[in-house]
């Protein structure tokens, strides 16, 4: 992956600006990526004090969930690899302790993921650590854009845009509620980037913040308004997608002052603009991602490589090929008992002239 250094950022915005300087231009002379800040972090997952099922219990666990009874002990692992985004310039990224036994690339969103099978890794005697270590520029991220300047439909969109992020999937049901709370809110409103502002405007207003949620899902929203993140995500990518606008979640976390937080928000698609950062959580978070973030995958009911049939979200992270969203690890196991411990150690936090 190329690395772009800051010099050639400023370039680039000087020919934005130049070469987009008439009043029929889309974008702005400014489309910024400011305050650059430079992270190296280590994530670590270290399994140790492994317990074996005795075989008479393995035999019944296996039965109960489809399994053949002998079946030995499984323990595979999934994670999303970093890489380059709009707001985020990869360096390095690299597994320093047991290295994946397969890395892919999902077409649905494009999240490289690596997988490990490490069934026959696990032992009562040693620990298995598996250790990513990465280094990445990331900026404050306006998306500047002339809105009156974006076109009314998605007519010149590609369809596997348009169709795959305006879907109903699990989470983002749209029911005839849904819908119309949808109309009722863009009702009136033409404009593609009018239309987001009040579906924004409307999750700020109503939403209010509960952690953990009773419940999850853009359905569970719209009863009593209030949850996480993952609720305001939701709540606000069901109300897009029942309006006929493209939109996604990007999950991963917020890196600020030593400290790491999990974090979940959205994106938007616009005609002749592109995908557009939305965090309806934050009072600027339209069209903005602060540089505190990390980006780790995009979209919801990821499809995974090697999930057992008999995984489900009872008791795993994964379910019928898919895992609900993605932002440090996902893991199925069977067999066993362990000691799982996952780690975030931050090595260098700099912010960049």
């Amino acid at each position: 992956m190329k690395i772009v250094s800051l010099a050639a950022l400023l370039l680039i915005n000087v020919a934005l600006f130049i070469g987009c300087s008439s009043s029929n231009s889309l974008f702005l002379p400014v489309n910024g990526y400011t305050h650059p800040r430079l992270v190296e972090a280590e994530f670590v997952i270290t399994i140790d004090s492994v317990v074996f099922l005795e075989p008479d219990s393995l035999k019944a666990t296996n039965l109960r969930r489809g399994i053949s009874a002998d079946q030995p002990p499984t323990f595979l692992l999934w994670c999303s690899d970093i890489i380059g985004r709009p707001a985020q310039r990869v360096k390095e990224s690299e597994f320093s302790s047991t290295p994946p036994t397969e890395i892919t690339t999902e077409n649905e969103n494009g999240n490289r993921i690596c997988f490990w099978d490490l069934s026959k890794r696990l032992t009562d005697k040693e620990s298995i650590i598996v250790k990513r270590k990465f280094s990445y520029t990331t900026y404050d991220y306006v998306k500047h854009f002339d809105e009156s300047a974006v076109p009314q439909t998605y007519g010149g969109v590609p369809d596997d845009v348009f169709y795959f992020y305006t879907k109903a999937e699990p989470s983002l049901e749209q029911t005839p509620p849904l819908i119309l709370l949808a109309d009722s809110i863009v009702r009136g409103e033409r404009a593609l980037p009018g239309k987001t502002h009040r579906i924004f405007d409307f999750v700020r207003k109503r939403m209010h913040y509960k952690y953990p949620p009773d419940a999850r899902g853009v359905l569970e929203a719209i009863k009593c308004y209030e949850g996480d993140c993952g609720q305001y995500s939701a709540l606000f990518i069901g109300l897009c997608r029942s309006a006929g606008i493209p939109a996604r979640q990007q999950s991963g976390l917020v890196i600020d002052d030593g400290k790491f937080g999990y974090h979940v928000w959205s994106e938007v698609y616009l005609p002749a603009v592109g995908w557009v950062p939305m965090d309806a959580t934050l009072p600027d978070g339209f069209a903005h991602l602060p540089n505190n973030r990390l980006i780790a995958s995009v979209g919801m009911n990821l499809p995974l490589k090697h999930v057992p049939s008999w995984a489900t979200y009872a008791d795993q992270d994964a379910q019928g090929n898919r895992t609900d969203f993605m932002q440090f690890v996902t893991m199925v196991k069977s067999g066993f008992s362990a000691n799982i411990r996952t780690e975030r150690r931050l090595v260098r936090y700099e912010e960049l002239p």
